[in-house]
């Protein structure tokens, strides 16, 4: 676990803020991130975050859901009209007590759930709108299967230099680490980030420095 202390690197507070736990869910390894953002976040420019924060490319589709209600980009092509705007909603309509949980659902067909917990409410510190204090575990690989891919994986992970192990990095392109975790890559690249809208183009090129910069 990689901890940052908010207090002494980024001086006095200044702004209404939620403080919450993201984890991907049904993993063996833990991969989760602990943030700081504006209370006052819609879901649009959280997406972006959650994208940044755990590793994402923004590939695919995503949805958020919280308790009976679904929000998402109305931009998608299978945007339901049921769905609500996601950028219409803030954080602080939502996450109001710690036994709410959000979820952000990304890739409908890796089926990648993510549930985010509020920890505390208090006031973020800035220079940037959004703050990774602390985390571990690196995301799985892009269309790598979902979760029984992924499992797999780390099956075949055990045994890094076994044919299996090798025949996934061959597919994979590079070694992947599932311990991996850069706090400072992702406070870069969320450092990087618009606030309080940000556009689609705007993201891709983030994440395109960040997978530089890892590589």
């Amino acid at each position: 676990m990689i901890l940052l202390n908010e207090d002494s690197i980024f001086g006095k507070p200044s702004s209404p803020g939620l403080f919450v736990t993201i984890t991907l869910k049904h993993t063996d390894n833990r991969v989760w991130r602990s943030l700081s953002v504006p209370s006052d976040a819609h879901l649009g420019w959280f997406h972006a975050v959650l994208q940044l924060s755990m590793g994402w490319t923004n590939s695919h589709l995503h949805q958020f859901t919280f308790k009976d209600k679904t929000f998402s980009d109305p931009r998608f092509e299978l945007y339901d009209p049921l769905t609500i705007d996601e950028r219409k909603c803030s954080l602080d309509k939502l996450l109001t007590n710690s036994k709410d949980a959000l979820h952000y659902h990304y890739d409908f067909a890796d089926s990648w759930d993510h549930a985010i917990l509020l920890t505390k409410t208090g006031t973020t510190h800035y220079p940037m709108a959004a703050t990774c204090l602390e985390g571990g575990g690196a995301c799985p690989p892009e269309d790598c299967g979902g979760i029984p891919g992924y499992l797999s994986l780390l099956k075949a992970l055990k045994k890094p230099n076994s044919k299996t192990a090798k025949e996934s990095f061959d597919q994979l392109g590079y070694r992947y680490d599932p311990e991996a975790f850069s706090l400072e890559h992702v406070n870069t690249a969320l450092q990087k980030l618009p606030w309080p809208t940000v556009s689609e183009s705007a993201l891709r090129k983030i994440i395109r420095s960040q997978r530089k910069r890892k590589n």
